[in-house]
């Protein structure tokens, strides 16, 4: 018991020391992607609200950077366009009717994200049927450009939207696809192939909500099942960087 106290307080220690050093660590991103809070809010509304997989979900995702670079008080057009799909016109008035008779602001993310639900699923013609063509893609990097090519296509319809559809469909496919495919190496929070006191740090930032992660960081994160992400997680990592514990006990 008290050799398991002391290794517990030693590892407390050197957490301190990480947390105290962070500002001298740089942590590579992944993909050159936006992933704060904003973006993840996004995508888990399409995966769990919209019943979209992960390939589907990137295509919606390289669109709306493009749109309104995730920005959901974002004014287009003069001002006749507005929010995270730049909702235009009589669109855009009635994202305002729907949110006022639903309890919503309609300048809040939730909002327009329960707005964009609800425009997919009852007015299919209008918007070229896109939740269906979505929910046909393969999860796949081949699925993702094809959402992103689509979603331009027949949801935002842009001028010069072939070219358009094109280019949103290579970001969905080469940048989002990596970052947020549901492809990950338990503890591996950084993906360097390694398990050490970077993960714990990037776990720690969020914990105290000073970092956010992407859904694959989150499923790394948790490498002791318990469904948190926290800093029990992180001395785990720090235990299997200094060899006293195996990544293997816990896979």
């Amino acid at each position: 018991m008290h050799s398991k106290s002391y290794i517990k307080k030693a590892l407390l220690v050197l957490l301190t020391l990480i947390i105290v050093s962070s500002s001298f660590v740089t942590v590579a991103s992944a993909a050159s992607v936006p992933t704060g809070k904003t973006v993840q809010t996004i995508y888990n509304f399409l995966i769990n609200e919209m019943g979209l997989n992960s390939a589907a979900a990137c295509g919606v995702l390289a669109n709306i950077e493009k749109e309104s670079d995730f920005n959901p008080n974002l004014y287009g057009d003069n001002g006749s366009s507005y929010g995270i799909c730049q909702w235009h016109n009589s669109r855009f008035d009635s994202l305002k009717s729907f949110c006022n008779k639903n309890g919503y602001s309609w300048k809040s993310l939730e909002g327009q994200l329960y707005f964009l639900k609800y425009e997919l699923e009852t007015q299919k013609s209008t918007t070229g049927h896109i939740l269906d063509k979505m929910k046909a893609v393969p999860n796949s990097a081949k699925g993702a450009y094809q959402a992103g090519y689509d979603w331009c296509y027949y949801f935002e319809r842009p001028a010069n939207k072939t070219a358009k559809s094109e280019s949103r469909g290579a970001r969905a496919r080469d940048d989002y696809w990596p970052v947020f495919k549901l492809v990950y190496n338990l503890g591996d929070v950084n993906s360097d192939n390694k398990v050490n006191s970077v993960d714990a740090l990037m776990v720690l930032d969020y914990s105290v909500g000073k970092k956010t992660l992407t859904n694959n960081q989150l499923k790394a994160a948790d490498i002791d099942k318990s469904g948190k992400v926290n800093s029990q997680d992180a001395l785990i990592m720090l235990s299997i960087a200094s060899g006293k514990a195996s990544i293997d006990s816990y896979k």
